[in-house]
C-alpha cells in the first residue's frame, strides 16, 4: 500500500490542521476485485468458524432459564403467596357466597300450631336449589326470621336447622319445632300481612359454614321466602243458615249454620275458637262463634253457633231493613261479622284477635234458604227429614241441643206440600207464638200463612 501524493488530496487535507484529522494518511479502500478484500475472510485456528450461531426458539428459551430459574422461583413463591390467601379468603367465599344468593328457595310446607300469647309450635320446610352439580355440605345453621321492611334486628323467631349435604334440589326446615316469639309486635305484623294479602314473604337470615370437598367457605343466607297467603278470606261464605226459634235467654244459642273459610295458601294454621259480633250495618244484632277452628290448605267449612237477637232486630226493623236494602234486593241477608276475640285452650291469643278484629268477614245468606230451614226445623225440631227433605248436616248439632221434645205433635199426618197444613202447623207451634207474641192475630196469622207459602214453594 503505497502513500497517496500530495496532489491527489483534497484541498481541505491541505492545511496545516489537517494533519490532525483522523484517516489523513489512510490509502485508498479497497474495491471488490482487490486481493486486500480477501483478508476478510478469517478462519481461526481449528477450523471452528468465528461467525454468529442462530439458535432455535426452544435453545434460547433452554439457555434464559438456565441463567434466570432462580429469579423465576422467587417471582412465583412471592405469586402464590399474594394469590393463594386471595383466593381462598375471597374469591372462593365471593363464589359460594354467589351461589347461595342466585339459589332458589321455595316454601314447600309450613303450620303454626299450639298458638300461646308467647310462643308457637312450628313447622317449616323449604326447597334449596344451588344449580350447582357438586355436593354441598353446610353445618347447623340458625335462621332468624323477620319482615323484611322492619330488619333482622326485629326478628321475630329463630329457627335452627341440622347440617345437611346438599345436592340439586333439597328440602330444608324444622318440623313441629317449639319456637318462643321474641317480638310479638313484629309476628303481629307479619300475621297481619299473612291474613290480608294475596301473596307475602317471609325473609329469612342466618350465616353457617358450607364445605366443598375440604375446601371451607362461610356464607350467609338472607333470602324473602314468596307464598301465597289467605288474602282476606276471600270467598268466606255461611250456609245451611238456621233460626231456633225454642231458644231461650240472650246466652242461648237460637242460630246455627256452616262457615266456609278458604285458605288457598299451603299454611296450616290453628286457630282455636272465634267468637264474632254479628252487624247488619253499624247495629249488632248478635254474636256467633266457630270453635276448634284449625285453617288447612283448601275450603275450611266449621259449624258455626250462635244468637240472634229478634227482640231487637224488630225494634230497629227499619234501620235493619235499610242496612239491607242491597241484599234483599237479590233475596239475600247481608250478615257482617267481626272478630271479638280468639282462644286457644282457655287463653286468649291476642295477635290473632288484633288482627282478625280489623277484617270484617261478609256473608250474603239466602233468606229463602234461612226461612225454609227455620221452618223445617219448627217442623221437625229432632232434626229429621219428614218428606219435606232437611238440613242433613246440621241433624248432630240440633240433636246436641236437646230441641227434640219440642213439636212431635205438629209432625202428625203433617203434608209438607200442603200450604194449609204446614200454615196450620206453625200456627200451633208455641215457639213460633212466641215470636209474634206481641203482634195482633190477624197480622201473625198473615206473616205465617206467607212463611207456609214461601216453604212450600222453596
Amino acid at each position: 500500500m503505497g502513500k497517496r501524493s500530495v496532489d491527489d488530496r483534497p484541498a481541505y487535507l491541505s492545511s496545516d490542521d489537517a494533519k490532525y484529522s483522523l484517516g489523513v494518511n489512510r490509502g485508498p479502500l479497497p474495491t471488490g476485485g482487490d486481493e486486500n478484500s480477501k483478508l476478510e475472510q478469517v478462519d481461526s485456528a481449528g477450523g471452528v468458524s468465528l461467525a454468529t450461531t442462530h439458535r432455535t426458539r426452544r435453545q434460547r428459551m433452554a439457555r434464559h432459564w438456565k441463567r434466570f430459574w432462580c429469579c423465576y422461583l422467587i417471582g412465583n413463591i412471592i405469586f402464590l403467596a399474594i394469590f393463594l390467601p386471595i383466593f381462598f379468603l375471597v374469591v372462593l367465599p365471593a363464589v359460594s357466597q354467589l351461589v347461595v344468593n342466585k339459589s332458589d328457595l321455595v316454601l314447600v310446607n309450613a303450620s303454626v300450631m299450639q298458638p300461646r300469647p308467647d310462643s308457637i309450635l312450628l313447622t317449616l320446610e323449604s326447597a334449596l336449589d344451588l344449580k350447582l352439580a357438586l355436593p354441598v355440605r353446610i353445618d347447623p345453621i340458625t335462621l332468624d326470621l323477620f319482615n323484611r321492611d322492619t330488619g333482622v334486628d326485629n326478628s321475630f323467631a329463630n329457627i335452627t336447622i341440622e347440617g345437611k349435604t346438599i345436592k340439586g334440589n333439597t328440602t330444608l326446615g324444622v318440623q313441629h319445632q317449639f319456637t318462643p316469639l321474641m317480638n310479638v309486635s313484629s309476628w303481629t305484623s307479619y300475621v297481619h300481612n299473612v291474613v290480608f294479602q294475596k301473596e307475602t314473604a317471609l325473609s329469612v337470615h342466618g350465616s353457617t359454614n358450607s364445605y366443598l370437598g375440604k375446601i371451607k367457605s362461610r356464607v350467609t343466607m338472607d333470602k324473602d321466602i314468596v307464598s301465597p297467603t289467605l288474602d282476606s278470606f276471600n270467598g268466606f261464605s255461611i250456609s245451611d243458615s238456621t233460626l231456633l226459634l225454642s231458644a231461650n235467654g240472650s246466652s242461648s244459642t237460637n242460630l246455627i249454620g256452616n262457615a266456609t273459610l278458604p285458605n288457598p295458601s299451603i299454611l296450616t294454621i290453628e286457630i282455636g275458637s272465634i267468637i264474632l259480633d254479628i252487624y247488619s250495618g253499624d247495629l249488632v244484632i248478635g254474636n256467633a262463634t266457630l270453635n276448634g277452628l284449625t285453617l288447612k290448605p283448601g275450603n275450611n267449612t266449621s259449624p258455626i253457633q250462635g244468637f240472634l237477637d229478634l227482640k231487637k232486630i224488630v225494634a230497629n226493623l227499619g234501620a235493619v231493613i235499610k242496612s239491607q236494602a242491597a241484599a234483599l234486593k237479590s233475596g239475600n241477608l247481608a250478615l257482617k261479622t267481626i272478630t271479638r276475640s280468639v282462644v286457644w285452650n282457655g287463653t286468649e291469643v291476642p295477635y290473632y284477635t288484633q288482627v282478625m278484629h280489623q277484617l270484617p268477614l261478609i256473608a250474603e245468606v239466602s233468606l229463602i234458604s234461612v226461612l225454609k230451614n227455620t221452618l223445617h226445623h219448627l217442623l221437625h225440631p229432632d232434626g229429621s227429614s219428614g218428606s219435606g227433605g232437611g238440613i242433613g248436616n246440621l241433624t248432630s248439632i240440633i240433636s246436641n241441643l236437646n230441641l227434640t221434645s219440642a213439636v212431635n205433635q205438629a209432625k202428625t199426618n203433617l203434608n209438607l206440600t200442603d200450604r194449609h197444613s204446614v200454615s196450620a202447623a206453625l200456627k200451633r207451634n208455641v215457639h213460633l207464638l212466641d215470636v209474634f207474641k206481641d203482634e195482633h192475630p190477624v197480622k201473625r196469622d198473615a206473616l205465617i200463612d206467607s212463611m207456609a207459602k214461601l216453604y212450600v214453594g222453596a
